[in-house]
């Protein structure tokens, strides 16, 4: 009896996270970036993919990347609510870079969005279920090939990721890999100058970090501020819910 396809994913990430990962981790404190890179490809080979944003540390990783190996899928979620010059951003760096980019998209189109919702205005409303139609649903549709996914998440970025592992292992077993977890921003930022790599225009404007347009989700702050303080400005909410090792797959889980 044929086995259905989606067991079939399920048993093919398990196989790829056959290794000892705490002793992974430990040998991983010591490793360079390009180093956790390397092994992340030849470990994981067709099940991985990176994630970016087109930030700091993604634009690290990009430069590591093409130089290791292009053909790796890099993800970007389009969620129709980016800065113009994200979007421009991306397309600089595709013609620069020549990655393998994969942009991906909400089930629902904007003006679908706002006939649905009333308007288009949820990031107001319920910022949490805004991210989870636009962000996270796209990521996890995505992600359905994959056993693993690269990101540049840094334990210095936030008191909520001070705590991530080099490698983390979701509860659906699909392995979240931080190459730059125990870099700095200042580390990050001089790899671009050392390595002449480009950098979004916006952070040059007081945005530390970069999501979607509404005032809500992205502000810019003052230098001394702390890195995300920019993000969902007096909601309560730090994070958009793309890198939880609760989260299950497959997107048919999220009721749209």
């Amino acid at each position: 009896m044929a086995v259905p396809q989606k067991r079939m994913n399920e048993m093919e990430a398990t196989q790829a996270t056959h290794f000892d990962l705490q002793a992974q981790n430990l040998a991983f404190e010591s490793a360079s970036a390009e180093e956790i890179m390397r092994w992340s490809i030849a470990h994981f080979k067709d099940k991985l993919c990176l994630s970016t944003s087109f930030q700091l540390g993604g634009m690290v990783l990009i430069d590591m990347l093409s130089k290791i190996d292009r053909t790796l899928p890099v993800l970007f979620i389009d969620t129709g609510f980016h800065f113009p010059e994200t979007l421009a951003f991306r397309d600089l760096v595709q013609e620069r870079y020549k990655i393998n980019l994969i942009t991906l998209k909400p089930v629902m189109e904007r003006e679908t969005f706002k006939q649905v919702y009333g308007n288009d205005t949820l990031y107001e409303r319920n910022p949490q279920e805004c991210c989870r139609i636009n962000k996270t649903e796209p990521m996890e549709r995505a992600l359905r090939p994959y056993a693993a996914r690269i990101a540049a998440l840094r334990r210095d970025a936030s008191p909520e990721r001070a705590r991530i592992r080099i490698i983390e292992e979701r509860v659906d077993h699909v392995m979240l890999v931080h190459p730059l977890a125990n870099w700095t921003r200042e580390q990050s930022k001089q790899y671009l100058k050392d390595h002449d790599v480009p950098v979004h225009p916006l952070h040059a404007k007081g945005y530390k970090t970069i999501g979607c347009h509404p005032t809500c989700c992205t502000v810019p702050v003052g230098e001394n501020a702390p890195e995300r303080a920019g993000r969902w400005t007096g909601t309560g909410k730090s994070e958009c819910g793309l890198h939880q090792v609760q989260i299950r797959r497959p997107a048919q889980d999220f009721n749209i």
